[in-house]
């Protein structure tokens, strides 16, 4: 009974790993909707051939489970899924193209479509988990054939295999008319046209991607276009990016896809407010800084692009408006700022520099300081020419101009070195060279995190669970996200720089497992 379970399991297993499966643009994706605001490719051979699966210890391993079965399963049986795990095409899947996941309001229901390659070999794997009592026998209807488990209809014709998860017979019911209808669609009434999934098909990730703002409740949608032009709207943007594995890094890349004039405009203006990150200040910081942020300004740009924003202009006062605009006027170049230190009894230590003009907004700040609104107990004092403290209970900021530089700090050892580089900076940093060119970059220093006296002590009553945790966290260098002008990309970077990521989180898996 066991040996026949096991059997059956595999047969699935088998079966489920080659539909899910990715490729270019074929004749098998007319069948996505029109109106699918979300799709994604996965290109299944790529992300096995990265996670070692075609390396000769698991060839090894899959010939050893193929004798493990032989005794529990029939001769036929055996010869087909003895066939298909040697060669992945005797499915009939075709897993040299794309699968595809979408989500569309027309078709309600999470699916997957993949391209057939052999119709005849595709059936010839059916009854086999047939005859294991895996999926109920194939049936015809209006132009494919479908089979039914556990909650998974899988429908195919002579090209395409969709895999639709349903819940009840009412369900399947309709999921099988809208496949009727799929079926039938061509190339113009399909995602095919759609220029966002054109743009998505030309990515050469292992996980490519678009997501419209369309699937942000209309609700949010709103809040989000507050203040914007009439002719901006959020859904007229659509996210486009690919997700890949490569030695030593997991990277995302992404970018903003839009037909309308007037949201390319807008984009064009966010952009012009920001210039390249010189990393003038990337000295000051010590390289053991918790998480480090690094911003190229070009304040009149980003005053003038927050103008036109209506409750930007509602919030300031007419009276305070060319203030405003010198404070962010005064701003050109780096702006970087760095978490320094976190403990148990005191703030988190922050530290804050900027390329400033001069220090005309902050001496407007100091003399208008009563208009400011503050509490009993608040106060900003000044310490010197262009120096400030601002004092609350139990935290003092101190502020101020050096050397046309602006900065901020709430520690006091931190002030009284203001302008001074650091032993080992940010410099020396894993990161450091990636942060060259982008307009915005950021970065999570996992050693330093793991390195916190509060990190150990929460490790070392933590159990086995946070533990595992730690472990896996001690394989990263570090996390980062960043922007260079129309792409923006987050990275996670691993210690290993020689091995791919994907490889070295299913060998983590597989020594937890204890495989």
């Amino acid at each position: 009974m066991a040996k026949k379970m096991i059997s059956r399991l595999s047969v699935l297993t088998v079966l489920i790993v080659f539909l899910t499966a990715c490729s270019k643009t074929s004749e098998y994706t007319n069948v996505i909707p029109a109106d699918a605001s979300v799709v994604a490719s996965i290109n299944l051979k790529s992300l096995a051939s990265k996670a070692g699966l075609n390396d000769k210890e698991n060839e090894t391993a899959k010939q050893k489970v193929l004798e493990a079965l032989k005794s529990g399963m029939n001769a036929a049986t055996f010869q087909q899924l003895e066939k298909v795990m040697k060669n992945p095409s005797e499915s009939g899947i075709d897993i040299e193209s794309p699968f595809y996941v979408f989500s569309s309001s027309s078709f309600p229901y999470p699916a997957i479509v993949g391209k057939v390659s052999n119709e005849d070999n595709l059936h010839t794997s059916l009854d086999v988990m047939t005859k294991e009592q895996i999926c109920q026998p194939v049936s015809e209807a209006d132009g494919y054939s479908f089979t039914t488990m556990n909650g998974i209809l899988l429908a195919f014709n002579n090209s395409t295999v969709m895999i639709v998860t349903v819940n009840g017979t009412s369900q399947t019911d309709k999921a099988k008319k809208g496949i009727t209808d799929l079926m039938k669609q061509t190339a113009d009434n399909s995602i095919v046209k759609c220029g966002a999934f054109q743009k998505m098909e030309q990515q050469k990730s292992d996980v490519n991607f678009f997501a419209s703002m369309k699937t942000i409740p209309a609700t949010y949608r709103s809040q989000a276009s507050m203040g914007l032009p009439a002719e901006v709207k959020p859904e007229d943007i659509t996210l486009v990016g690919g997700l890949n594995f490569e030695k030593g890094k997991i990277a995302l890349k992404s970018e903003n896809y839009t037909e309308n004039d007037a949201v390319k405009a807008l984009l064009k203006k966010q952009m012009e407010s920001f210039g390249k990150t010189n990393g003038t200040f990337a000295k000051y910081f010590p390289a053991s800084t918790l998480t480090f942020l690094n911003i190229g300004v070009k304040g009149e740009g980003l005053y003038n692009l927050l103008s036109e924003n209506k409750e930007f202009r509602n919030t300031i006062s007419i009276a305070k408006a060319d203030e405003v605009k010198e404070l962010f006027g005064s701003f050109n170049g780096d702006i970087s700022a760095g978490l320094i230190n976190v403990t148990r009894n005191i703030a988190p230590t922050f530290m804050l520099y900027a390329d400033v003009k001069n220090g005309n907004a902050l001496e407007a700040l100091y003399k208008n300081k009563q208009s400011l609104g503050m509490k009993r107990g608040e106060d900003i004092i000044q310490l010197g020419k262009d120096e400030y403290v601002y004092k609350a209970k139990g935290m003092n900021i101190f502020y101020g101009i050096k050397d046309k530089q602006m900065y901020a700090t709430n520690d006091e050892l931190l002030y009284k070195n203001v302008g001074k580089a650091a032993d080992k900076s940010i410099k020396d940093a894993p990161y450091a060279s990636d942060m060259k060119g982008k307009n915005i970059f950021v970065a999570i220093n996992a050693d330093a995190i793991l390195d916190l006296t509060v990190v150990k002590m929460v490790a070392g009553f933590g159990g086995q669970e946070v533990k595992t945790y730690i472990e896996l966290a001690n394989k990263v260098s570090y996390l980062s996200m960043s922007s260079e002008g129309e792409i923006s990309e987050i990275d996670l970077c691993l210690k290993d720089k020689d091995v791919n990521a994907l490889k070295q989180i299913v060998d983590f898996a597989k020594q937890f497992a204890g495989m």
